[in-house]
C-alpha cells in the first residue's frame, strides 16, 4: 500500500541506497543525516515508520524516538544498531520499536519488517473502519425491540471471555442486524478487543478461505509472504459473518470445525493455531430451507443458531416509525452541523403510511438527505416527498430517462447531488436492490465486479 518513511542515519551513502531500496517498493522516504533535523522532520511529517540509527550526531537516536514516540504514540519504529551493542535494542524495543536490525544491514529482512508493519497497519485500518461506523443505540420500542433487547441484556450478562455461545441473527436486509452485532460486541466483556466484520457474499468465493484462514509463505503461487486470515485477527474478540447463508458450501466444513475446535489452519500451514473467538453471524436468507435443499450444512447452522435474534421488517413494528425519524435527525444534524429540531407531523404520518422496502437503512438515508437539503429548523414534507413518491415505491433510484445519457446529464444537474456522492449512492442503491450480491450488482451498473470493489473499498479508506 506503500508508507511514508523517514530515515535517519548519518551514513549518507547507505542513507541514499535505503531511499532508493524503499522507493523502489513503492514508498515515499525521506532522508535526514543528523538527529536533531531527524527529530525536527519526524515532528513536522508524522511519518508511519520511522528507520533511525541508534548512534547519531546531535541527539541519539534512542533519544529522538523517545521524543517522537511521545508526540506520535502510533508511530512504527526499526533501529539499526552496531554489531554487539545489544543495549541499544533493548532499548529500543521497551520504547515501542517494531524491531531492530544489525548493521551491516540485510535489505531482505529489511524488506520482510517492513511488509509486517504494512500488514498491521492494514487490519489496523480495517478494525478502525468498522468501530467507526458503529451503531450504539437500538431504537424502537414495539415489543418487538423490547424483546431483542431483553435477548442482549442476558447475552452480554453472561461470561463470554471463554467460549461464548454462538449467535444467529435473521431478518430482511436493512433491520439492523449489523447494529444488534456491533451492539451485543460493544456491550460484553470483549468490547476493548477486535471487532471483524466479515460480509460472505463481498468475498471472492476462490478467495474466502485465504481471507478467513490466512496462508503461509509459499503456499501459492504469489504468496511471498504469510499473512494473518481475519479469523487471527479477531483472536480475543468477536467475528461477525454477516450474510452467512452465502457462505461457500465447499468451505462451510472447515468453518464448522474451525468453530467447533476453537483452531484454525492456515493455507500451506501443518499446524493448528488455537483462537478465542465470539461467533456472531446473519442472515436475510431461511437457512433451514436451504439446508433442505443440500445448499447449507444442517451441522453448521445448528452450530451457529445456539442463541436466535429475529429482527422484524419496519412495516410490522409501525410503532417504531415515530421513533427512528427523530433518532435519525439528531445524529445527521450533529454530524452535518445543522440547527434543526424536529419533523413536522406531517412527515412522520405520511412514513407510517410508506410501507418501506428497504427497512431501518432506507429510513435513516431517507432522513439524512433530508437534513442535507433542509434549510430551515424543521423538516417538512417538502423536503420528503419527492425522494418519496419517485425514487422509492417502485424500489428504484433512477428516473426514467436513465438509459439517456444526455437526459442523465440534465437530472443530475437539476439534483442536489456531486457527482462523488451520487458514485456512491449509486453504488449503495445497486447493492440494496440485489441484496448485497456483488456480481448482479456489478451487471446493474454496467460495470466489472472487480471495478465495483474497487471503488468501495477506495471509499472505505479515504474521502475520495
Amino acid at each position: 500500500m506503500g508508507l511514508t518513511v523517514l530515515v535517519v542515519e548519518d551514513e549518507k551513502n547507505l542513507a541514499l541506497s535505503l531511499k532508493r531500496f524503499l522507493e523502489n517498493k513503492g514508498h515515499e522516504t525521506t532522508v535526514c543525516f543528523d538527529g536533531n533535523r531527524g527529530l525536527s522532520q519526524c515532528l513536522e511529517m508524522n511519518p508511519e515508520l520511522l528507520l533511525v540509527d541508534c548512534r547519531l550526531p546531535g541527539i541519539g537516536g534512542i533519544e529522538l524516538l523517545k521524543k517522537a514516540k511521545a508526540v506520535h504514540p502510533n508511530l512504527y519504529s526499526i533501529v539499526f544498531t552496531a554489531f554487539g551493542s545489544i543495549e541499544d535494542a533493548v532499548e529500543a524495543i521497551k520504547l515501542g520499536s517494531f524491531d531492530y536490525i544489525q548493521k551491516p544491514i540485510d535489505l531482505q529482512r529489511l524488506g520482510q519488517l517492513i511488509l509486517k508493519i504494512e500488514e498491521t497497519i492494514r487490519l489496523k485500518r480495517e478494525i478502525d473502519y468498522y468501530r467507526k461506523r458503529e451503531e450504539t443505540e437500538l431504537v424502537g420500542s414495539s415489543l418487538a425491540m423490547t424483546r431483542v433487547r431483553e435477548i442482549i441484556q442476558k447475552l452480554v450478562a453472561l461470561p463470554l471471555d471463554k467460549s461464548p455461545p454462538t449467535v444467529l441473527i435473521t431478518g430482511e436486509t436493512g433491520t439492523g442486524k449489523d447494529v444488534v452485532a456491533r451492539l451485543l460486541h460493544r456491550k460484553s466483556s470483549r468490547s476493548d478487543k477486535a471487532f471483524i466484520h466479515v460480509n460472505c457474499i463481498s468475498l471472492p468465493e476462490n478467495l474466502v478461505e485465504d481471507e478467513l484462514f490466512g496462508h503461509e509463505q509459499g503456499a501459492f503461487t504469489g504468496a511471498k509472504n504469510a499473512k494473518p486470515g481475519l479469523m487471527e485477527a479477531a483472536d480475543g474478540g468477536t467475528l461477525f459473518l454477516d450474510e452467512i447463508g452465502d457462505f461457500p458450501i465447499n468451505l462451510q466444513g472447515k468453518l464448522l470445525t474451525a468453530i467447533e475446535s476453537k483452531k484454525i489452519r492456515r493455507l500451506g500451514s501443518v499446524k493448528d493455531r488455537e483462537i478465542d473467538l465470539w461467533i456472531i453471524a446473519a442472515t436475510n436468507r431461511n437457512l433451514t430451507e436451504k439446508a433442505s435443499l443440500g445448499s447449507f450444512r444442517p451441522d453448521l447452522l445448528y452450530r451457529l443458531n445456539v442463541v436466535s435474534i429475529y429482527l422484524p421488517p419496519l412495516r410490522e413494528r409501525k410503532e417504531d416509525i415515530a421513533e427512528l425519524p427523530n433518532y435519525f435527525l439528531r445524529k445527521y444534524a450533529a454530524h452535518y452541523g445543522k440547527n434543526i429540531q424536529g419533523l413536522e407531523k406531517e412527515v412522520i404520518e405520511s412514513f407510517q403510511n410508506y410501507s418501506w422496502p428497504g427497512n431501518v437503512r432506507e429510513l435513516s438515508h431517507k432522513i439524512e438527505q433530508a437534513v442535507l437539503w433542509c434549510e430551515d429548523n424543521i423538516i417538512s414534507l417538502r423536503h420528503i416527498d419527492a425522494v418519496l413518491k419517485n425514487r422509492f415505491q417502485d424500489n428504484s433510484f433512477f428516473p426514467q430517462p436513465f438509459v439517456d445519457k444526455k437526459e442523465l446529464i440534465k437530472w443530475l444537474l437539476n439534483e442536489p447531488f456531486s457527482l462523488k456522492a451520487f458514485e456512491g449512492e449509486l453504488i449503495k442503491t445497486a447493492l440494496e436492490m440485489t441484496h448485497g450480491n456483488f456480481s448482479q450488482a456489478a451487471r446493474l451498473l454496467g460495470v466489472t465486479r472487480d471495478w465495483l470493489r474497487y471503488r468501495i473499498e477506495k471509499k472505505m479508506f479515504d474521502s475520495d
